[in-house]
């Protein structure tokens, strides 16, 4: 476990741009394959079981469908080097960490230590880009306004520094209000901050958009919608003043017009191409090559801008449609853990109201179990947050060959197997105190 947590640390703070020595070693190749023999080690003298589990199930036929509508694109790509590098590199790869979610991560324990893993290495990578902010090493001028970059590569464009900045915001959301003690909730107060300083220099309004949709759903789940409102308002009231001009104006210009530039006109013809491409081809180009057939035809080589087209476009309308079912399929699952933990805490409940007169060592062990069902609703919460924001920043840009869904299904076939494991729990507990 110790290592997979080093491994969530390197990859996401890329360590392999940062120091040439970890690009000698090949330091993320070295601790996923660690971890990969460690968890082949596990799976066999514990196999996984999902058979009680349905939404995992769909989960996973999504996921074997996804791979088997990529490989058979590859021998068909209008680039097909790069296919298969993508395919690699960035699909199997990438799906490790799922694997390595469902083997390692199977207790609310467990869950809290990825997760502070994966929020503190996503805080080292927004606060250094907030530091930049501040020295004016990392924002200059772009499209008429100052944008803030990241420091390594893969973060270094504002629209990608502001995608890992808002990927912290479901869970610091979420999490805040059941994390027990001030000290550890004080924790989360900094990655708050400086995602919320990338969000705005980053002049993305992509990013904009996401956190506004963010905010819907928030609102949309939380509790007591009025008050949440009127907290909005007030805090909305205070920020404004003092949020500069220049972003104030860039929200705006997404129905108007730009201060510089025409990006939004590119973006249209992006999408024409994109979709003249499709109509052409509705089987697919292949596993990344729309830029390729796009400048064979057009002359011009961006990519699509958009998710749903790049997965249309790469993969065909069966592709489309394989998507559109895991991503449903992983909402589905991260709904059911959701419910199962809420019906498990009102059991919980009525066990401890049954035994109110028990030792206080016994008391207190059903409250740790009742803190672990809080803590894993609001993990599965913040992931179906999580998963709604990146599905709105589709609009506006390519991810199907990112990290984002194989954290997200994870999560959620991790989340399936603890509430499998607590109710066994719970439901022995009760058993055992009916009986006595």
């Amino acid at each position: 476990m110790a290592t997979f947590l080093v491994f969530v640390v390197a990859r996401y703070m890329q360590w392999g741009a940062r120091r040439d020595i970890f690009k000698t070693l090949r330091v993320e190749f070295v601790l996923g394959l660690v971890v990969l023999v460690g968890c082949a080690f596990i799976v066999s003298a514990h196999p996984l079981k999902f058979a009680k589990l349905p939404p995992a199930k769909n989960v996973l036929v999504g996921i074997a469908l996804l791979f088997a509508a990529m490989l058979v694109e590859i021998p068909f790509a209008a680039n097909q080097d790069l296919a298969g590098t993508i395919f690699v590199d960035r699909v199997i790869k990438f799906a490790m960490l799922t694997f390595f979610m469902v083997v390692l991560i199977r207790s609310p324990r467990a869950m809290r230590l990825f997760l502070a893993a994966f929020l503190f290495a996503c805080f080292y990578v927004t606060q250094e880009a907030a530091r930049g902010a501040l020295s004016g090493g990392l924002i200059w001028e772009n499209q008429g306004v100052m944008r803030l970059h990241g420091a390594v590569p893969i973060y270094a464009h504002p629209n990608s520094l502001g995608g890992v900045a808002i990927g912290i915001i479901p869970f610091v959301v979420f999490l805040f209000p059941v994390i027990r003690g001030w000290s550890y909730k004080l924790m989360l107060v900094p990655p708050l901050l400086t995602a919320g300083i990338c969000m705005l220099y980053s002049g993305s309004r992509t990013t904009y958009v996401g956190f506004f949709s963010f905010m819907l759903y928030w609102w949309i789940t939380s509790a007591n919608k009025l008050r949440w409102l009127l907290i909005a308002a007030a805090v909305s009231v205070a920020a404004l003043p003092i949020i500069p001009d220049q972003y104030v104006d860039r929200f705006k210009s997404i129905g108007g017009e730009e201060a510089e530039g025409h990006s939004k006109e590119m973006r249209i013809v992006i999408l024409e191409d994109a979709w003249q491409i499709l109509l052409d081809n509705p089987a697919g180009v292949g596993v990344a090559s729309f830029p390729a057939v796009r400048m064979k035809q057009f002359g011009r080589k961006q990519d699509t801008h958009n998710l749903y087209l790049e997965v249309a476009t790469n993969l065909g309308l069966q592709g489309l449609a394989v998507f559109v079912f895991l991503i449903f399929a992983m909402l589905r699952a991260l709904h059911y853990a959701e419910r199962r933990f809420v019906r498990l805490s009102k059991l919980l409940g009525k066990t401890a109201r049954g035994v109110a007169d028990a030792p206080r060592g016994f008391r207190k062990g059903l409250e740790s179990i009742n803190n672990d069902l809080r803590f894993m609703r609001a993990v599965v919460l913040a992931t179906a947050g999580f998963l709604y924001i990146r599905l709105v920043l589709g609009l506006f840009g390519m991810d199907l060959y990112e990290v984002y869904w194989w954290f997200i299904a994870g999560i959620a076939f991790s989340s399936l197997w603890i509430s499998h494991q607590m109710e066994r729990l719970i439901v022995n507990l009760s058993s055992q105190l009916d009986g006595t």
